[in-house]
């Protein structure tokens, strides 16, 4: 997609999004998380959303999951859903709940919370969670990825990039978290398909480019949006 076309039609088309029966009926328990989880404003979505519902299944017991920017929750109400019904496990959600982000991001996200009545974003994160009773599944840990990550002392077994999508936003949270992702673990990188981005907003993007390879990483493919990878080493292109 062009960067004319990308901004003239933004990604408000993946908001919200309908869950077809066929999908209810194919997805069993998980089906009713996928539906609360598309209704509410978010990008995760299709294909690499029932991707990151199955990678989470099959996770050790007892797993971490660490989601690095959760907006408003639709794609924390999809991870901790899976770890639900998987019986095991807790996502922890890194965000300031603020709004902030890079500057084609902000634009949008302010005027997805103009919808919600002026409640704080924290408040809404929180009520949808809870809608979907998955309070017991979820913790939040409120301020920047590198802020977080200074205190942070449990190895992780999937982290989810999805924050700051700027060049120097989307790296500084994986040089924050890197080390923490256990040797096995999963990395997944949101907004990293090839395709022109808006004026800094392709951080994602140049991160999987340039750090996603071997013979720090196997397992590598896309699903739509999303760049996973299995951690085979603790980092050669890692900056010391």
């Amino acid at each position: 997609m062009g960067e004319k076309e990308h901004l003239a039609v933004p990604v408000q088309e993946r908001w919200v999004e309908e869950i077809s029966v066929e999908e209810l009926a194919r997805y069993g328990p998980l089906a009713e998380y996928m539906r609360a989880s598309a209704k509410i404003p978010g990008w995760l979505r299709g294909e690499e959303a029932k991707a990151m519902a199955s990678l989470v299944s099959s996770l050790p017991d007892n797993c971490v999951v660490v989601e690095i920017g959760s907006f408003l929750g639709s794609s924390s109400v999809l991870l901790g859903a899976a770890l639900k019904l998987r019986g095991s496990g807790k996502l922890h959600c890194v965000d300031p709940f603020d709004g902030s982000g890079d500057a084609f991001s902000v634009p949008i996200y302010n005027n997805i919370l103009e919808g919600n009545e002026g409640k704080p974003l924290r408040q809404c994160f929180h009520e949808n969670i809870h809608a979907a009773d998955l309070q017991n599944w979820v913790e939040v840990h409120q301020g920047s990825a590198d802020e977080i990550s200074k205190s942070w002392r449990h190895p992780i077994d999937l982290l989810f990039l999805d924050g700051d999508h700027s060049p120097q936003g989307a790296r500084l949270a994986y040089q924050s978290w890197f080390p923490m992702l256990k040797v096995g673990g999963i990395i997944a990188i949101h907004n990293s398909n090839p395709r022109e981005y808006a004026k800094d907003h392709n951080g994602s993007r140049l991160l999987a480019l340039e750090e996603i390879h071997p013979p720090v990483y196997t397992d590598i493919h896309l699903v739509e949006t999303t760049t996973f990878a299995r951690k085979a080493a603790t980092g050669e292109s890692f900056p010391h």
